[in-house]
């Protein structure tokens, strides 16, 4: 999870300073010095509650969104593997009909290099091609 903390300080001609903290999280988990905040301003604890349950809601909606995505992810894959096989499965029987056929140039065509080009296309992807959002996700975390 990142996180973004910033610090200022700044003392005047006449002695005083100005302090200012700021911290940005994608955490959905609010520090303990702020839940303790919370509870100062209002000690029935009705705020702390309100924000512990919206948390929860929070971590249960970014788990459900996660497991949708691995699913699509899944298959998409899964989709891609079946479509070359199919791909492979119709241009091996074309070959061998052109074979049967009289057709042995345009079978061996078919058959060998073409077939080949686009199986491997379908089946086997690029394992250095990351989806956009990993690439920027991932040179945040380096700036860090």
């Amino acid at each position: 999870m990142a996180s973004n903390h910033t610090n200022l300080q700044s003392t005047g001609p006449d002695g005083k300073q100005l302090l200012v903290q700021h911290t940005t999280t994608d955490s959905p988990i609010l520090p303990a010095a702020n839940l303790e905040h919370l509870q100062r301003i209002d000690p029935s604890g009705e705020l702390v509650r309100w924000v512990v349950v919206q948390t929860e809601e929070e971590a249960k909606y970014r788990r459900q969104e996660n497991t949708r995505v691995n699913r699509y992810i899944f298959t998409e894959r899964i989709a891609g593997i079946a479509l070359g096989a199919l791909v492979a499965i119709v241009g091996l029987g074309l070959a061998t009909y052109l074979a049967i056929s009289g057709h042995d140039a345009v079978a061996g065509v078919i058959g060998g290099a073409t077939l080949l080009g686009i199986v491997s296309v379908l089946v086997t992807r690029r394992k250095d091609a990351a989806p956009e959002s990993e690439k920027s996700s991932t040179s945040t975390k380096k700036k860090k």
